[in-house]
């Protein structure tokens, strides 16, 4: 038996990608990222319109029932900020000082004891310098990121109806 989705229109799609800001686009997938653990995905539900995160264990496939397009996406293997570029430059010196006191540790875990020692709201600075390269590199030309979305919903939802993909029968 064959299961059927009622999905949103392109139209409907759209016109929510126009009204995502690029904090609400990385966002999600930041908060569903568990380094080496988990990939974090933002996705756009196919069925609601809602966007929202998922979190994805490595060898662990999605819900069948679930219809839905990634719009980002962190791999648990990633770590996409070094320490340099999110800290100030005083603050990387401090971290380099207080790094030498404890050089067994593993530095992504010190970064976050850092920034709890030195009230630095981590997760704020990484989702803004995330979404900053995301609005400099994926959305800067928003016409392909946005063909690129509409091509995963034209695969997802009914391949014979994509206008961006020809097949050998309709040359």
């Amino acid at each position: 038996m064959e299961e059927i989705f009622e999905v949103i229109g392109v139209e409907h799609l759209k016109t929510i990608l126009s009204n995502l800001s690029p904090e609400e686009i990385v966002k999600p997938a930041y908060d569903n990222w568990f380094p080496t653990q988990k990939t974090g995905h933002t996705i756009l539900d196919l069925e609601t319109g809602e966007v929202r995160g998922l979190s994805i264990e490595h060898n662990q496939m999605p819900l069948q029932s679930m219809m839905y397009i990634e719009l980002y996406t962190i791999k648990s293997s990633d770590y996409p900020i070094e320490p340099e570029e999110m800290l100030s430059k005083t603050e990387y010196e401090e971290f380099m000082d207080f790094m030498e006191d404890e050089p067994s540790e593993f530095a992504p875990d010190m970064v976050s004891i850092f920034c709890q020692e030195n009230d630095i709201d981590e997760d704020s600075r990484n989702i803004g310098i995330l979404a900053y390269r995301f609005s400099t590199t994926d959305q800067q030309n928003y016409n392909m990121w946005e063909s690129a979305i509409l091509n995963k919903y034209y695969d997802k939802t009914d391949e014979n109806h994509n206008p961006f993909k020809f097949n050998q029968s309709s040359l």
